[in-house]
């Protein structure tokens, strides 16, 4: 597997992971090539150069862009919504891949934006994010991951600084206010350097590409990207790195996760069961109940619900919502997962998906879908034990007389 890892010990910006990934190895030639096919009504360049900080040597970035309102005027910046960001990249022609990514970057920062002046994603005016050198960073780093080929993206503890940031709101705490709300889908650090170390749009990426990097991770760095920042004379060097690791197919991963549980003896059955379904909707992995006996000789449940720590939030938010309970246990957990492969056969009476898990390297474990083989059930009338044995034994011979028979 080739996995990038990034090292935001100094924090992200735009241009810094721009710049770190062109270092990397992504080609600038095919990289300004696709940014030409976004429709921005501006003029732009890309001003790439060598640069260094504390002795680190690496690239720097610099969007020289020059945007004309409709009376051909320029002005510093293109204030948009999400619908114009979402249609500049739509209509662009780059890969469905490269348009996904950066959507999906652009709506995490709609999200955090319109939660923090109190209105929709899609009514969100998007300022210093909306404008073209904005633009330029967050999908000229879509297209970096696709050209890098990467098949996961690890991240560490993100820094995002301390002090005071000016922006189009006036003189802002760091981290600004949308960097905060972005910053609950990854681990981060505070205070580590007396300025904005990660902006809305470094977090945003974060947020949007990457997971914990798991411990150990094991492989062979074959390539360091440096992007260098304009802040000299910091604590912290203003550098962004980002490792390109080749590492071996595994067959367990490690994943951290939170559990969150309850004691209640004052709900029903129904109740629960609700709240069950409640907890998954709010991005719960698995919900469950055990049936115990309290304090009192009391029969009880105790509500289990396991999710990613970025899901935690949510999760006992429907959670206190949902229930009766006044208080909610949570505890770090750590899953081990083996390999899977997902694949789909062709029976003769419809397509059944599998699961299969692998052990040393070898197949351990294959699972029919359930959701498959019950509408395969259905819809010819077989018994589901034998739709079941079909998705897995898709080539055995059945009974000729059964199949007249449908």
């Amino acid at each position: 597997m080739r996995v990038l890892v990034y090292d935001c010990s100094a924090g992200i910006s735009g241009d810094m992971n721009l710049a770190a990934l062109i270092d990397l190895g992504a080609d600038r030639d095919i990289l300004e090539r696709e940014l030409s096919k976004l429709n921005v009504h501006g003029e732009w360049k890309l001003e790439c150069r060598r640069a260094a900080q504390a002795g680190i040597h690496g690239m720097r970035v610099d969007v020289l862009a020059h945007e004309h309102g409709h009376s051909g005027h320029s002005h510093e910046h293109h204030h948009r919504t999400m619908a114009d960001i979402r249609r500049i990249i739509t209509e662009s022609g780059l890969p469905d891949a490269v348009q996904k990514t950066a959507l999906s970057i652009f709506s995490l920062l709609a999200e955090a934006e319109a939660h923090v002046h109190g209105t929709t994603p899609d009514q969100v005016h998007f300022h210093e994010v909306g404008a073209v050198d904005s633009i330029i960073d967050i999908v000229g780093a879509a297209i970096c991951l696709d050209l890098l080929r990467a098949d996961a993206v690890f991240t560490g503890p993100v820094e995002l600084g301390g002090g005071r940031v000016t922006c189009q709101h006036g003189v802002m705490p760091v981290p600004a206010p949308a960097t905060a709300l972005l910053a609950r889908h990854f681990q981060s650090t505070l205070n580590g350097t007396p300025h904005e170390a990660t902006t809305p749009t470094g977090a945003a990426y974060i947020a949007a590409v990457a997971q914990p990097a798991p411990s150990p991770l094991s492989g062979r760095i074959t390539a360091s990207g440096y992007g260098i920042g304009h802040r000299e004379g910091l604590p912290l060097p203003n550098i962004l790195r980002v490792m390109l690791v080749e590492t071996e197919e595994q067959d367990t991963a490690t994943e951290r996760l939170t559990e969150l549980c309850a004691n209640i003896d004052d709900m029903t059955p129904e109740q629960t069961a609700y709240l069950a379904e409640k907890l998954m909707e709010a991005g719960a992995l698995d919900a469950w109940q055990e049936s115990i006996c309290m304090k009192k000789g009391r029969l009880a449940f105790k509500i289990c619900a396991l999710c990613l720590p970025e899901h935690a939030d949510r999760v006992r938010t429907a959670f206190f919502r949902n229930s009766s309970t006044p208080g909610i246990r949570q505890y770090d957990a750590c899953r081990h997962i083996l390999r899977r492969e997902c694949s789909t056969v062709q029976t003769r009476h419809g397509t059944v998906g599998v699961k299969t898990s692998f052990m040393n390297g070898r197949p351990h474990h294959r699972k029919a879908e359930f959701e498959d083989c019950k509408a395969l059930a259905e819809a010819t009338g077989l018994p589901l034990e034998e739709c079941q044995m079909m998705g897995l034994f898709p080539h055995d011979d059945h009974d000729e007389s059964r199949q007249d028979s449908l």
